[in-house]
């Protein structure tokens, strides 16, 4: 019987490594195929498409001129840096306000606090191309268009922020925040350095999560910024597709070194990240 056991369990086993393989591998495939064609020659990145084989992924003929080009050329450089100060930005402001309602929405008691957090949830339920026009309006009106203020002050209140880090400031001991105000420390002081010190790894969760969302801003940045050197990292890739004829190697290329600061930084604190999305719950 237990023999019999020991079987099935490693029997299954087996089939949910076989089926988390079989996954890993299938929504690898698009981004294999992507960094081997960043490093093709033009002529050959679509010619072993059909049929599918491993030079569908591998170059026959590495090159680094993508990679060169769109750095000399495109002047991908100067975009990637202008993302990631704009990214930083946003994640430094972001966490600080969001963190500040989530604390007040989480310990303090005043009326109306649960309405007003059921209306910060229910904006987002509003869908992005609703608010677009207004948020432009409302930029050229404080004459912020084509400034990189306008393109992250915007979003630097925001509602699944809040509630994530509302949750974990609510399961926090309660003991923890009265002992604190009982010593006379002020509720700035509580939030600052008692409460938010615990909260290393939904930070950096809430971090990451507003980082990739700025490194990955698209369609806001085209329509509020018009000065070209002005350009982002996706809006500078997306300008690669000329009016006569795609760049395709620089395409690739592009597409694959904007996606470096992303997955380094995922790998790096993808402990913290994992922790903080897991660890919330539902306290009210």
């Amino acid at each position: 019987m237990k023999r019999t056991l020991r079987f099935d369990k490693i029997l299954l086993g087996f089939f949910k490594t076989l089926g988390i393989g079989g996954i890993v591998v299938i929504f690898s495939m698009p981004y294999l195929w992507l960094i081997g064609s960043a490093f093709k020659p033009r002529d050959e990145i679509f010619a072993h498409i059909y049929p599918f084989s491993w030079k569908t992924f591998i170059p026959l003929r590495p090159t680094l001129d993508n990679i060169i080009s769109v750095f000399t050329e495109a002047n991908l450089g100067s975009a990637m840096l202008l993302s990631f100060g704009i990214a930083i930005a946003t994640v430094i402001i972001s966490l600080f306000i969001c963190s500040m309602m989530a604390f007040v929405l989480a310990r303090l008691e005043f009326p109306g606090r649960n309405v007003f957090f059921f209306l910060i949830l229910a904006t987002m339920m509003i869908p992005f191309e609703t608010r677009l026009v207004p948020l432009f309006f409302v930029m050229q009106g404080l004459k912020l268009d084509n400034t990189l203020a306008a393109v992250f002050l915007p979003w630097v209140a925001d509602a699944f922020i809040i509630f994530l880090l509302r949750q974990h400031f609510a399961e926090l001991p309660d003991e923890l925040y009265d002992a604190a105000i009982v010593d006379g420390c002020s509720h700035f002081g509580v939030y600052w350095k008692i409460m938010l010190p615990n909260l290393t790894p939904v930070l950096v969760s809430a971090a990451l999560i507003k980082f990739i969302w700025s490194w990955d801003a698209f369609i806001w940045p085209l329509i509020i910024l018009r000065d070209p050197k002005l350009r982002v990292v996706q809006v500078a890739i997306a300008f690669l597709f000329g009016d006569q004829r795609i760049l395709w190697g620089q395409v690739f290329a592009g597409a694959f070194v904007s996606t470096l600061p992303i997955l380094i930084l995922f790998l790096a604190l993808q402990r913290y990240y994992i922790s903080g999305m897991t660890t919330s719950g539902i306290k009210g």
